[in-house]
């Protein structure tokens, strides 16, 4: 009786996990299915000279090529802000015109269903 708790309570839990990522990727479903194809959208500005400040995410969760583009796309939507992803590396590099805080740049991604790690000053 006992394991089948166990059991029941394992998949509510995995349940809730999947559906947490779905609702956080704004209901657009499995980004690995194929079925989702994101396409990159480049910041506003894209002279790399007008960016003084550099910084190093490091994202957990990413899976294929359109995570780490919804990672980029949202912080290239921000103004003042350039960001480039590495998916074999788990990080994103954001170049941004102001200096900016490592709990604002984590949010950013917290926001699109992601992990956030440390934040270096590059």
């Amino acid at each position: 009786m006992a394991i089948n708790i166990v059991i029941v309570v394992a998949v509510v839990v995995a349940a809730a996990l999947v559906i947490r990522g779905y609702i956080a990727r704004g209901g657009k479903g499995d980004c690995c299915g194929g079925a989702d194809v994101v396409r990159a959208k480049g910041p506003a500005d894209k002279d790399a000279s007008h960016y003084a400040h550099a910084y190093q995410v490091k994202v957990d969760g990413m899976s294929c090529e359109n995570c780490a583009k919804r990672i980029a796309n949202a912080f290239n939507a921000r103004p003042g802000t350039m960001a480039s992803v590495d998916l074999a590396a788990g990080t994103a590099t954001v170049c941004t015109k102001e200096p900016a805080e490592a709990d604002e740049l984590r949010h950013v991604v917290r926001n699109e269903g992601y992990g956030a790690g440390s934040v270096t000053e590059l």
